[in-house]
């Protein structure tokens, strides 16, 4: 029950960023789960010229976990972000970055 309630409360947060994000500009979400390890999820907010103005990161396993401003991608644009990807030290951001990416 307590876990539920949880929950609720984190989806809440997710549909804040993400409607503040709207505001913005155009919304690119990616996720990548982890079985046993934390899982990432990615929220960018680009312009019309595919430039990154905000960008959070949502990293872990628990419901207590919450988004964080990602401010090396921020005033970059969508090709500098893919050329990055493979350098990336954490291979479940830089998926569910690249499924972000993905959605234009």
């Amino acid at each position: 029950m307590l876990q539920g309630i949880l929950a609720y409360f984190q989806i809440k947060h997710f549909r804040k960023v993400v409607n503040e994000m709207k505001k913005q500009g155009k919304v690119l979400i990616g996720q990548q789960k982890g079985k046993l390890s934390a899982g990432s999820i990615v929220v960018l907010a680009i312009d019309k010229h595919n430039k990154v103005i905000n960008a959070q990161e949502m990293r872990g396993i628990t419901v207590f976990d919450k988004f964080r401003v990602k401010d090396e991608f921020i005033n970059k644009s969508i090709d500098e972000l893919k050329r990055e990807l493979p350098n990336m030290k954490n291979k479940k951001s830089s998926l569910a970055l690249k499924k972000a990416i993905e959605q234009l």
